[in-house]
């Protein structure tokens, strides 16, 4: 005889089917204007580019750019 608990249990077991189907991203991968600090001068500007990690993004200014 098997019991209620065990078959509660393989409930749980059991893959789910087609779980990407259900789930719909939406996700804007267009870039904007991020504010960035030159590494080398410390000076804040402004760029365009993709970015989604956390903190401020850390991009050599022009004038550093062109020194280099």
């Amino acid at each position: 005889m098997s019991s209620g608990k065990r078959n509660a249990s393989r409930k749980h077991e059991e893959p789910i089917e087609n779980a990407d189907d259900d789930f719909e991203m939406d996700v804007d991968c267009e870039k904007s204007k991020v504010e960035c600090i030159c590494p080398k001068c410390d000076k804040k500007h402004i760029l365009s580019f993709h970015w989604i990690g956390r903190g401020t993004p850390r991009k050599y200014c022009q004038n550093c750019r062109d020194n280099m």
